[in-house]
């Protein structure tokens, strides 16, 4: 009985003192919420912190210290706030609590992600998502992955933000959280939208509505909701200026300016003026609001001090003078435009300004063109090496979670092992001990496809930007030789012709011309040389030229080769006049044809290759033929190959034919 009452009285003075500790630090905690003139702020804060550390490891202790942790955040006390992220972290672990260490991951991500440090936040956010998806808290699984997307749309990964996304909507679709399910279909639209997935993307937009009159009628935040809806409006007008169904996005634009509220989000204002004028470009060029609404929307920029908007405005601002044949007023504003983005780094923008005043600011295209290769080859290089470095954070955070996982488990087949060593005989610790070498193995064999995989996906990467890298400059070299080239002899030919009392300096400006005409030549040549030099099969490069087609009425692009066609028998002149008269017909095919489907077939003959183009479209009119300025350039290019080209007509469909005989290691073009 006596033993009964110390037991009680014990456990009344532990319990006690627990309630009175917790009382105490939530007092304090709403002490400072509410006692805005605490003097030292972050003093306060150090006393609360060490009253907590001197509490039990438990739930409380350690949800009281995120608690602290954001404090710290709001007074910008980066060390302590990280400090006790760290310390809620490490009794987390002691404790065996994955949800508050996933909550430790969490909170960095987020403060990363505030500070556009995108690899920290991606690899933080990473591990939180593994820790709720191994404890199954779907909601919060679903979070990360959205927040782990949004960082990965935010660098220009955009497969990986869709695979994430689409993982994210798969998990909401099972849970009543409207709220997630709305940002995981909006991140949806965006991804889809950068992707060119534009039949997707529509499919997406549809939904948010309905999920917007969802979260209004469970009460969501007014003044959130009233921002979703306009960014809807503004999402889904941009969507259909970009498809150029201009009408179809007015009504959105124009329903969005019209709302009472929309003065309270002056940067969403000024993005839906903008867009709105971009639409009245598209669709009414006379309109007398273009003006007033760019200019507008500049200003609202201004005031609220949105670089990357003032800069878009003026380019938007500078493409509407060029509309209205100012061309000198657009090449102005598009200066000031390059200047800014220049200022401030933004890649987009830059490459938008140096293409624009590369093509129509005559006195300089030559060293605005210089300067946007070389940063249009940077910023390759940088979305590469992103990329690599990404899919470097995710592997390596795979790997540690697994060696983790598979040291847990040893230890437990260990401990297993030792009992069966005391309880039963020799023969059943064979046994077991045979199992165990069984299952590393598995383990092994795992991990090692695991490795493979992830290696052929940096493969496939890295030849997607290589691709990409190589037809930039394919099209460079193209208009350097068939544009540029073709003036210089034209212009070299007239001069020639001219009249002059000083023939000798004639025959010197005559000498220079051809010099600047033989240097953009050999430099083209160059150019395609490196395009193929590091492509031994030919056939796979037709094939991804054709493979990657696409156009407004989505042709099925379909490639049919022989095996092991014998393209060793042609230099890599011949095989670039080859990919140019290819690239040609596809242009005519994707321009005019309106054909469902298009062919693509490679026949080997005895003594040439015969490569046919056969679509379903709506045919050449009379004449074209001879009269198209593409047409004449596939007779030039075959003349020099000594090849044949046909059209015919088979039932509904349209072929072009070309044939080209073998002439080995025939280097004449």
């Amino acid at each position: 009985m006596r033993i009964r009452i110390i037991f009680l009285f014990s456990f009344f003075v532990i319990f006690y003192s627990c309630l009175k500790s917790e009382k105490r630090t939530a007092r304090l905690l709403n002490k400072y919420e509410v006692y805005t003139k605490i003097e030292n702020k972050e003093a306060y804060l150090d006393s609360i912190y060490n009253l907590i550390l001197s509490e039990t490891n438990d739930s409380l202790q350690r949800e009281e210290l995120l608690q602290i942790a954001t404090r710290y955040e709001g007074l910008d006390q980066v060390p302590k706030f990280k400090q006790t992220l760290y310390k809620a972290y490490d009794l987390a672990v002691k404790q065996t609590d994955t949800l508050h260490q996933a909550q430790v991951f969490w909170y960095l991500g987020d403060f990363y992600d505030q500070k556009q440090i995108a690899d920290s936040s991606y690899y933080y956010f990473l591990k939180a998502e593994h820790l709720y998806a191994s404890q199954q808290d779907s909601l919060n699984w679903a979070r990360m992955l959205l927040y782990k997307a949004g960082v990965l749309y935010d660098i220009g990964i955009y497969t990986e933000c869709e695979t994430a996304t689409a993982q994210a909507l798969e998990i909401l679709s099972k849970q009543n959280e409207t709220r997630l399910l709305y940002e995981a279909n909006v991140q949806m639209t965006l991804v889809l939208k950068e992707l060119k997935e534009y039949k997707a993307v529509l499919k997406y937009y549809l939904k948010i509505p309905t999920l917007l009159l969802q979260l209004e009628r469970e009460g969501y935040d007014k003044k959130r909701l009233q921002r979703s809806w306009l960014s809807y409006y503004n999402n889904i007008g941009d969507y259909y200026n970009e498809m150029n169904k201009p009408l179809e996005g007015r009504r959105h634009f124009e329903e969005a300016l019209s709302q009472n509220t929309i003065d309270d989000f002056p940067k969403l204002k000024a993005m839906l003026l903008s867009n709105y004028a971009y639409n009245l470009m598209l669709s009414d060029l006379k309109s007398s609001k273009i003006d007033s609404l760019l200019d507008l929307s500049l200003t609202l920029r201004k005031e609220v001090n949105h670089v990357q908007g003032i800069i878009n405005g003026k380019i938007y601002k500078a493409e509407f003078n060029l509309l209205k044949n100012d061309t000198l007023g657009a090449i102005i504003g598009m200066r000031e435009a390059y200047e800014l983005a220049l200022a401030n780094n933004s890649g987009y923008e830059l490459m938008n300004s140096l293409k624009f005043l590369a093509e129509y600011d005559q006195m300089n295209t030559e060293s605005y063109y210089v300067t946007y290769l070389e940063l249009q080859d940077s910023l390759h290089n940088i979305e590469r090496q992103t990329r690599n470095k990404f899919a470097r954070i995710a592997y390596e955070t795979s790997e540690i979670e697994k060696k983790n996982d598979i040291l847990i488990k040893r230890n437990s087949y260990l401990w297993g092992i030792t009992i069966v060593i005391l309880s039963f005989s020799f023969i059943g610790f064979m046994a077991y001990h045979l199992q165990l070498k069984n299952k590393k193995l598995v383990y092994k064999q795992k991990e090692l496809q695991v490795v493979q995989h992830i290696q052929e996906l940096l493969l496939q990467k890295q030849e997607i930007a290589n691709r990409v890298r190589d037809q930039e400059r394919e099209r460079i070299a193209r208009d350097l030789h068939d544009g540029i080239v073709s003036n210089i002899h034209v212009l070299r030919s007239n001069l020639m012709l001219l009249p002059t009392s000083e023939p000798q300096k004639k025959i010197r400006l005559n000498k220079q011309l051809e010099e600047a005409e033989e240097q953009l030549r050999n430099l083209s040549h160059d150019m395609f040389k490196k395009l193929f030099k590091n492509n031994d099969n030919f056939s796979d490069i037709v094939k991804d030229l054709v493979l990657q087609q696409k156009n407004t009425f989505e042709t099925n692009f379909v490639f049919i080769a022989n095996n092991n066609i014998k393209w060793d028998y042609y230099s890599n002149n011949q095989k670039i006049q080859i990919y140019l008269i290819l690239l040609e017909l596809l242009h005519n095919v994707n321009k005019h044809s309106y054909a469902s489907e298009c062919k693509v077939i490679l026949i080997e003959m005895a003594q040439s290759i015969i490569i046919r183009v056969c679509d379903n479209g709506v045919g050449l009119a009379n004449g074209k033929v001879t009269r198209g300025m593409g047409f004449k350039n596939v007779h030039h290019r075959l003349k020099g190959l000594k090849g044949v080209f046909t059209i015919s007509k088979l039932d509904d469909m349209t072929m072009m034919v070309i044939e080209v005989p073998y002439e080995k290691k025939n280097t004449n073009l």
